[in-house]
């Protein structure tokens, strides 16, 4: 019984450990703390089951608590390695393999549990010790080793996540992975060696509480701790000045390394060393004991000699009482104020750099943002397929009108820089002057619902129903008006007003946007246009914006050769006043307005079929995959799908396709890799690989096409450029003309 009760009070000691430990770890917030948060609470599960093992009074009873605590190490074990794969950064293989672990342990559960009806799993027996003290101790069915095998490759999963960081990080973050990798060993370590001891009772959960411990302290004091002293110690030691300490008995107690290599100064140098004596004498000569000095250093030799210029700062070290402690020298490399040429040749190279950088931001954005827009407009286009719903789809035609819209926005952010360089070019087309304005509103009617705001239209009657023009600039000049106007508003609304004065075939378009919100300042309609500026900054803190929508606005105004005008008045609203000349293409009157859009009864057909046709389509993004899959789902194409460059190569060694359809930004290899491969050897070095991609900047299809791809597709896709593409480049003796393309 003594026994039993030692065992007893060390779970409970261990439970009490853990709930000061996860009150300890709430504050973190990353996701590696709820991972470990969880860990300590199925530890604290196990525990329990284990006080309830030493108090079983019948097998029945120690057979549930054995099962409670074989199902809880499960767990353990699950969150566990969520923590070491979160807190070593492997964030993208917790989200592909968190689903199919939790169902793993799950059914490992679902067995242990079912260990009561089938008892395949361990058995319970008597172990009576001589003092008469009864211990329900387990024996074991092979089964159960399939339940241990499960754990400890988890376990051995997350060791060689952990090596890899520490293989993968800079020597100065490696220290935080080693420690926990070696907190885990030692867990380890203790399970096996208690293993060996084979004990009446299982204290080896135990273990779990010492681990979650000490991997609290190590992540919450050790290791911030220690990086902050090494991190300042490094900081101090690389940073571009020199830094020469001295104790009050002018003894040197530190020199950084900038010290060391410019002037070969180190701990044993003293206040006799050139630089230094020259500072103080300098000093002494002013009648000054501290201060700045400047100080030329001579390098060459002859008349190529060349001169480096210092400023050097000596200065007393105090505590935090003030009282004299040492002194210090501060060594600040002056050359380039000095030779000012070098400076402004620096501040070229980096505005190149910062032009780079925003080239591969803007690269960047269109690739993240068109990707999930790809999926949300292509699985809305087989919506619009698949039903004959006239609610489904009017709710689906607004979805694609909104999602055009944005990657509207999306393309005149992206050629924000062209705007700048004068490099925007013009997309004239025919258009529909009410469709535009509904789309418009559509886009923008939720959001003013939302603030409880109105959102009216109103277009002339006699406006020509059809203009020729720049549609989607026009759309986004609208868009960035009725945007601001309903993000400045808070009571009342925003009215539209659109008309025509026709000249024969021309037409002057005036559109008007007033609101009911906050106005403008006279003084601050000058700076309206000025881009990253937003004015009236105390009362618009809260809104937001990045203050280029505006900047936007006139430049494409200007580019349409149109004008803009502004009235506002403070506390009442402003007015938008826009001016466009646009051709008309058929003056018939285009009748009265209305926001509500005719019902959508096109019916989708495919405009080929090609059954013996078979293409390979590659992305590192599963729906992606299964959206191409879904557009060319009747027109019968045989279709291979590759996660990914390698897969992608793999498949083309052996297989032959009669179309690859290949993304660009995927990881190594990327599609360009991919494409040099499969183009070199194996069975489709002359199949035609077209690029469908997130990449939609100016240029990109050029530069597709010289690097040999047959052709060239943006994302977010369309089926009816997907079907176009196909019937280019597919065989035509597998193509079946079914319809006539759109």
């Amino acid at each position: 019984m003594t026994t039993k009760i030692v065992y007893v009070i060390i779970d409970c000691i261990a439970i009490i450990d853990i709930i000061l430990t996860l009150n300890a770890i709430r504050p973190i917030k990353e996701s590696y703390g709820r991972a470990l948060r969880l860990a300590m609470r199925a530890a604290v599960l196990a525990i329990f089951a284990n006080i309830l093992i030493a108090l079983s009074f019948n097998e029945l009873s120690a057979e549930l608590a054995y099962c409670i605590y074989f199902a809880a190490i499960d767990w353990i074990i699950y969150f566990l390695c969520g923590f070491c794969l979160l807190y070593t950064e492997h964030d993208p293989i917790v989200k592909k393999l968190t689903v199919p672990a939790a169902i793993l342990m799950a059914l490992d559960s679902v067995s242990i549990f079912s260990n009561f009806i089938f008892g395949h799993q361990f058995y319970i027996y008597t172990n009576i010790r001589p003092s008469g003290t009864v211990f329900f101790q387990t024996g074991f069915y092979p089964a159960y080793y399939a339940h241990l095998a499960i754990d400890y490759i988890a376990i051995l999963f997350a060791f060689i996540f952990i090596i890899i960081r520490i293989v993968r990080s800079y020597s100065f973050y490696r220290v935080k992975y080693i420690i926990i990798l070696s907190i885990l060993l030692f867990v380890v370590f203790l399970n096996v060696a208690y293993m060996t001891m084979a004990l009446v009772l299982d204290a080896s959960v135990v273990f779990y509480a010492v681990a979650g411990t000490l991997i609290y302290f190590s992540i919450s004091i050790f290791v911030p701790r220690r990086l902050m002293t090494v991190a300042i110690g490094r900081a101090v030691d690389d940073m571009n000045e020199g830094l020469i300490l001295f104790d009050i008995n002018k003894n040197c107690i530190y020199a950084n390394k900038f010290s060391k290599e410019h002037f070969d100064i180190d701990e044993t140098c003293d206040m006799n060393t050139e630089v230094l004596a020259i500072v103080t004498s300098s000093l002494n000569d002013s009648g000054e004991q501290f201060g700045e000095v400047p100080y030329v250093k001579k390098l060459g030799k002859g008349d190529i000699a060349s001169n480096k210029y210092y400023k050097v700062r000596y200065n007393q070290l105090s505590d935090k009482k003030g009282l004299a402690i040492g002194s210090y020298f501060l060594i600040e490399d002056n050359t380039e104020e000095v030779f000012f040429l070098n400076e402004i040749n620096e501040a070229k190279n980096e505005a190149d750099n910062e032009n780079k950088a925003k080239s591969s931001f803007l690269a960047s954005m269109s690739h993240e943002i068109r990707t999930p827009l790809n999926s949300v407009l292509g699985m809305n286009e087989m919506i619009l397929r698949s039903t004959d719903d006239p609610q489904l789809l009017e709710y689906a035609e607004n979805i694609r009108t909104s999602g055009d819209t944005l990657l509207s926005l999306i393309n005149d952010i992206l050629d924000f820089s062209k705007i700048e360089a004068n490099k925007m070019d013009l997309v004239l087309s025919e258009y529909d002057p009410h469709k535009l304005l509904r789309e418009c509103f559509c886009y923008f009617e939720q959001t003013a619902k939302a603030k409880e705001l109105y959102l009216r239209m109103n277009c002339s009657e006699d406006m020509p129903s059809v203009l020729y023009g720049d549609e989607n600039h026009i759309r986004q000049i609208l868009s960035n008006l009725i945007s601001n106007a309903v993000k400045y508003t808070k009571e009342g609304g925003v009215t539209v007003d659109v008309n025509a004065e026709m000249t024969d075939m021309d037409a002057m378009l005036n559109i008007r946007v007033s609101d009911t919100g906050i106005g403008i300042e006279q003084s601050d309609i000058d700076y309206l246009f000025d881009p990253f500026r937003r004015v009236n900054e105390q009362m618009t803190a809260n809104i937001q914006g990045t203050g280029l929508g505006l900047a936007i606005t006139k430049e494409l105004i200007d580019l349409l050769q149109g004008s803009v005008e502004v009235e506002s008045t403070p506390g009442i609203g402003s007015t938008f006043h826009i001016r466009l000349p646009q051709k008309i293409v058929d003056k018939t009157p285009i009748g009265p307005f209305t926001t509500q859009s005719e019902t959508v009864t096109h019916q989708y057909r495919e405009s080929f079929q090609a059954p013996d046709a078979k293409v390979l389509v590659v992305d590192d993004v599963p729906l992606n995959l299964k959206l191409v899959e879904a557009l060319l789902r009747q027109t019968l194409v045989k279709v291979d799908k590759a996660e990914g460059g390698e897969a992608a190569i793999e498949m083309c060694m052996e297989t032959k396709y009669d179309v690859i359809l290949l993304d660009h930004r995927m990881p190594d290899p990327d599609g360009i890799a991919v494409f040099n491969a499969i183009s070199e050897k194996g069975a489709n070095t002359d199949t035609p690989v077209i690029m469908l991609t997130a990449n939609a900047l100016s240029n990109a299809q050029e530069e597709y096409l010289q690097m040999g791809f047959a052709g060239y597709l943006s994302k977010p896709v369309h089926g009816k450029d997907l079907e176009e593409a196909l019937r280019t480049h597919l065989p035509v003796e597998k193509i079946v003309i079914t319809s006539a393309p759109e």
